[in-house]
């Protein structure tokens, strides 16, 4: 019995003397493994998930995880997870670092689903597995705008509006002032369908410079330039609406700057002789102070303009047809007088 004990507490003593404290500063502990690659390595031995343990107010590890396949999907993978009444889904991080020396994912997962994604290439996902882009959302997005009905618009500011505001700035930093910024819907296969509005900062090509663009399927429709004019199937504006293309309305209304022609009807009026409109006919074939068809084709139309000009020539002209009258109506006394006396 004496010698058992012996027995015992020898090979108590060897185990324990290989984890003396203490331990020697380059020599690594291994849980499950008499071969330790790193400092603590913990190896369960069939390829499940190791688990660590730390209870502690401050704490500050790095952890590392090597794999025990060949050739897996992922050649190495590791979990920082909370466990609770040995449910382990509650939340986790996965790292993993992929079957390419240069691969690597990480994922954020609560309830155990994964909810936020970092691939290989930097692309963040949230609700995917898959962004393509910088960062990809599947799910809508809210943004707390910090105002409520009852307050102002905020002022335009250098820099970023603290909330409610996505703004797209310069490759050259946060401070310059040449962002550009695109929202798109369409196009996943072909160019030609998406929808789309750019907004530019400034800029030294001039189609870029501090605009807004409007386009779907594709093609540009609409923009609105630097100086507030807005222009519809040009790029070109030149008023505060430049439209080239017909315009459908059930209704125009047009403000003038100047008074109607009701001016003709006042006795010290000085209407054109007949005569004289003829006379100006014959040398310049159009109406005196109608512009002349070459004018119409270099210049267009100022429809407030010429509908006021057209008025004055429709008042002027039932003047002459009221003249006309008269002389009509004079000339007729004048024959039954004649008849009368023969």
């Amino acid at each position: 019995m004496k010698l058992k004990i012996l027995l015992l507490l020898l090979s108590f003593q060897i185990g324990f003397s290989q984890n003396t404290f203490p331990y020697p500063e380059n020599a690594s502990i291994g849980i499950g493994t008499v071969t330790p690659q790193a400092k603590l390595h913990v190896n369960n031995g069939d390829n499940s998930y190791g688990t660590i343990l730390a209870n502690s107010n401050e704490a500050a590890f790095s952890l590392y995880a090597k794999s025990l396949f060949t050739q897996p999907i992922y050649t190495e993978s590791f979990r920082l997870g909370l466990k609770y009444n040995d449910v382990e889904n509650n939340g986790f991080i996965s790292f993993y670092r992929g079957a390419s020396v240069n691969g690597g994912f990480l994922g954020f997962s609560t309830n155990g689903e994964e909810r936020v994604s970092i691939i290989t290439n930097g692309n963040v996902g949230i609700g995917t597995k898959t962004p393509e882009s910088r960062l990809s959302v599947a799910g809508s997005l809210t943004i707390n705008g910090s105002l409520s009905n009852t307050l102002q618009r905020p002022l335009i500011t250098a820099g970023t509006l603290e909330n409610g505001e996505i703004r797209g700035y310069s490759g050259a930093g946060n401070a310059y002032d040449d962002g550009f910024l695109r929202l798109s819907a369409g196009a996943g296969t072909s160019s030609y369908v998406k929808s789309f509005i750019d907004l530019s900062g400034y800029s030294t090509v001039p189609d870029m410079n501090g605009n807004i663009i409007f386009g779907t399927y594709g093609s540009e429709r609409m923009r609105i330039d630097r100086n507030g004019y807005v222009s519809i199937g040009t790029k070109a504006p030149d008023a505060l609406l430049t439209v080239n293309g017909t315009i459908h309305s059930s209704e125009v209304k047009v403000n003038l700057n100047f008074p109607a022609p009701d001016y003709v009807f006042k006795e010290d009026y000085n209407l054109r002789s007949l005569q004289d409109v003829e006379n100006y006919i014959k040398e310049n074939s159009h109406l005196p102070e109608i512009p002349s068809a070459k004018e119409f084709e270099k210049n267009g139309i100022n429809v407030s303009e010429m509908n006021m000009a057209l008025l004055k020539k429709i008042e002027e002209l039932t003047l002459y047809v009221i003249e006309m009258k008269k002389d009509i109506s004079m000339l007729k006394q004048e024959n039954e007088l004649l008849k009368s006396t023969k």
